[in-house]
């Protein structure tokens, strides 16, 4: 079946497309390589300039993400975008769990969160906010 789509499509193309000289294809070949570098190399250099003013995250940086929403932990994050309903979430470092909430859709409360793990922990390294 899928050499018989291959055929379809090899049959299209080849009554489209004139024939080329080898000189031809490859005057077009180089077009479109230098073209690809340049997108991408545009590409890479925005990507450096966001980084060195700071903007890791654009949808932050833009303000379109709440600031109490940024300060949840990536799984908290992960549970509301994704829509669970119900979950546990589970910090572990190594081999041991370090701490575990639950999280329910209906009665989380990002700031009664956020206060509670700023105000429950002093050491950052046992902070959800700090993962």
């Amino acid at each position: 079946m899928f050499d018989f789509r291959m055929q379809i499509v090899r049959r299209f193309f080849r009554r489209i497309m004139k024939p080329m000289s080898i000189e031809e294809a490859e005057a077009k070949k180089s077009f479109f390589a230098k073209a690809y570098f340049l997108f991408s190399f545009g590409a890479f250099s925005t990507i450096l300039y966001q980084v060195k003013q700071g903007r890791f995250n654009w949808l932050e940086a833009e303000g379109l993400i709440p600031e109490d929403e940024t300060k949840l932990s990536p799984a908290f994050q992960y549970a509301r975008m994704l829509g669970v309903k119900n979950a546990t979430v589970i910090r572990v470092k190594g081999t041991d769990i370090m701490s575990s909430k639950e999280y329910d859709k209906e009665t989380f409360d990002v700031s009664k969160h956020i206060e509670e793990e700023e105000n429950s922990l002093v050491d950052p390294e046992k902070k959800f906010l700090n993962i």
